[in-house]
């Protein structure tokens, strides 16, 4: 009896937390639909952004479910909020908080380069963090906080701006041990991705190029930290060779403007700026009131986010937590935004570490063929544009990337841990039944055979020179100085424009500038920057979740819901909304990140 009460128990509360969890994901999206137009914006405010929230590429959230990301804003929004707040009479100032960014460098030279536009137009800005922890992204963070004018520190905090460090792992001598062993070919002495499995320390070439990437952003940011500081390279490094910093070593380093708390600085800022309301940048976008025309001529943003990989995704970006450059949405989305005659140009936003060739090529020829069909292409590079990712890339009219951005990669590994020692430490025995020379090939159970080996390089050398005859075609390279460029070797971007990789240094507003002038559109004329493909409606997002999550049914009966029916499941997520924050209380705390600016790849990125 108590064991059968012992199991009702349980199953109800697995499907209270489904329930749960579903009246969230519905308040986030249906409670919108029921505003029916935002507050106008005051005519004073100080806008306030977090700097530690998910900075997410693309036009969609991170995320809107209980322990799926989090809170978040696109880098656009920011972006794009920051430079229209400039201009906006308005806004009084921009007021930030900081102490462990999510974000990567590249994103963050955008950033502070939105930030410096924003005080080159006479307004103050001001950040405030409690610490900047060298176990938490120190260096980032202050990194970030240097690019505004006046920088508060609790006194009790620690600047952990103490540089930058990458740590790489070499696991085959551990693999051995387990009886694995991985086989794998790369082609050339640069491309790393794989050796991290195949071999037992760092190989040479390997950790030449790695080094070279820890050096320019270390200068990058040393050189950033010293022109908006105002202090010499060499007292700066003092200060970093010291650090983690007290917070009153750092305000006598001129580092700190203010020592002092929270309370103390709200007071310091309402005396500087005035008491104006705050407004988040989220929100003043939410709020802006000056409505697009639907028949402007337009620039048409394409996102291309994470792994590539063949196919379509029916979710898309921000379900499920994960994102993937899926190649037929992307070659779809660059073939709508051309048919449409209102676009003028596309800005392709890339972050993606590679994947697989075949997918990459796919996508490749969507941009070549919108080029071929007079849309002009300017790319934009996020955090990492390598391998597959450059693939894409190359055939745009232009190609910009921030100094920090990794990039190039121009080289195909492949590869595949071999377990037969292990099956036979534990007696487990692998009957083959094949017909074909090759066909187990790929089979975890042995090594490649002679003939496979030469079957796989053969298939290598042949991605390679597809590879590096399209850079070279594409970037007007040859000889030694496309071999200087190749071999496998990843880039900062600062690198990749002398190298001939990237055309100039410059984020996403700069590419949307570009775009413009590519497409000579008179200056004057009002132009409307809109995704590609358009984001889905609210409610229509939440019906193919839940059609994508097994439960189609509340999706047909969500669609059929009337305005005031949504307003009684709106009254009704606010009962149920108590017994969430209480279930969500039971989940487990997300694991900490180490302190480090970047740990570097760790996600294989396939051929090429």
């Amino acid at each position: 009896m108590f064991r059968f009460l012992g199991k009702m128990i349980v199953w109800l509360l697995a499907v209270v937390g489904v329930f749960a969890v579903i009246m969230v994901g519905a308040a986030a999206l249906i409670v919108p639909r029921l505003v029916q137009k935002p507050d106008p914006l005051p005519d004073g405010m100080i806008l306030m952004v977090d700097l530690d929230q998910d900075i997410a590429e693309g036009d969609e959230p991170i995320s809107w479910l209980p322990g799926e990301g989090g809170d978040g804003m696109t880098l656009r929004t920011l972006l794009d909020g920051l430079e229209r707040a400039a201009a906006d009479d308005r806004v009084k100032g921009l007021v930030a908080r900081v102490r462990s960014p999510a974000m990567g460098i590249a994103q963050a030279q955008e950033v502070r380069e939105a930030v410096h536009a924003f005080r080159a137009n006479g307004k103050p800005t001001y950040v405030f963090a409690d610490t900047m922890p060298a176990a938490g992204g120190g260096t980032l963070a202050y990194y970030l906080a240097s690019a505004f004018g006046e920088i508060w520190m609790q006194p009790s905090g620690e600047v952990g701006l103490t540089g930058v460090a990458m740590e790489l792992p070499f696991a085959a001598e551990a693999l051995s041990t387990l009886g694995v062993t991985f086989e794998s070919s790369a082609r050339h002495e640069y491309k790393g991705v794989l050796a991290a499995l195949s071999e037992e320390s760092i190989p040479a070439p390997v950790a030449e190029n790695m080094g070279r990437l820890v050096v320019s952003w270390f200068d990058q940011i040393q050189a950033g930290i010293s022109a908006a500081r105002e202090l010499s390279l060499e007292d700066l490094g003092s200060a970093i060779d010291r650090a983690p910093l007290l917070v009153d070593e750092a305000v006598d380093a001129g580092l700190v403007d203010t020592a002092g708390y929270i309370d103390e600085f709200r007071e310091a800022l309402a005396e500087a700026v005035g008491d104006h309301p705050r407004l988040s940048v989220a929100d003043y976008m939410a709020r802006r009131d000056d409505p697009e025309s639907e028949n402007a001529r337009r620039i048409a943003l394409v996102h291309g986010i994470g792994m590539v990989l063949p196919g379509g995704g029916e979710d898309g970006p921000g379900f499920g937590g994960g994102t993937a450059l899926r190649a037929d949405d992307l070659a779809a989305a660059v073939r709508s935004a051309v048919e449409d005659e209102r676009v003028a140009a596309i800005v392709l936003r890339l972050d993606s570490p590679g994947g697989d060739y075949v997918a990459a090529d796919t996508a490749r020829r969507a941009v070549a063929h919108a080029r071929e069909r007079g849309t002009p292409v300017i790319v934009s590079m996020g955090n990492t544009v390598a391998s597959g990712g450059y693939f894409i890339a190359l055939e745009g009219d232009r190609i910009l990337a921030s100094a920090g951005t990794i990039t190039g990669s121009i080289g195909v590994a492949a590869g595949k841990p071999v377990a037969r020692e292990l099956w036979d430490d534990i007696g487990v025995d692998w009957a083959r039944l094949a017909e074909g020379r090759n066909a187990a090939m790929w089979s975890l159970n042995t090594p490649f055979s002679l003939a496979a080996q030469r079957a796989l390089d053969k298939r290598l050398d042949a991605i390679y020179a597809d590879f590096t005859a399209r850079v070279g075609a594409a970037r007007d390279l040859d000889g030694a100085r496309l071999d200087r460029a190749a071999r496998g070797r990843v880039f900062t971007g600062a690198d990749a424009v002398d190298l001939g990789l990237v055309d100039r240094i410059g984020g996403l507003r700069d590419a949307l500038r570009d775009a413009r002038e590519a497409a000579a559109l008179p200056p004057d004329e009002p132009v409307v920057v809109a995704p590609y493909p358009a984001p889905l409606d609210p409610l229509d997002r939440l019906m193919r979740l839940l059609e994508s999550r097994g439960v189609p049914g509340l999706a047909n009966a969500l669609a059929g819901l009337t305005d005031d029916d949504l307003r009684t499941l709106a009254h009704l997520i606010g009962l149920v909304r108590p017994l969430v924050t209480s279930l969500d209380g039971l989940a487990p705390p997300p694991s900490a990140e180490p302190g480090l600016l970047y740990r570097g790849p760790t996600r294989p990125s396939g051929a090429p």
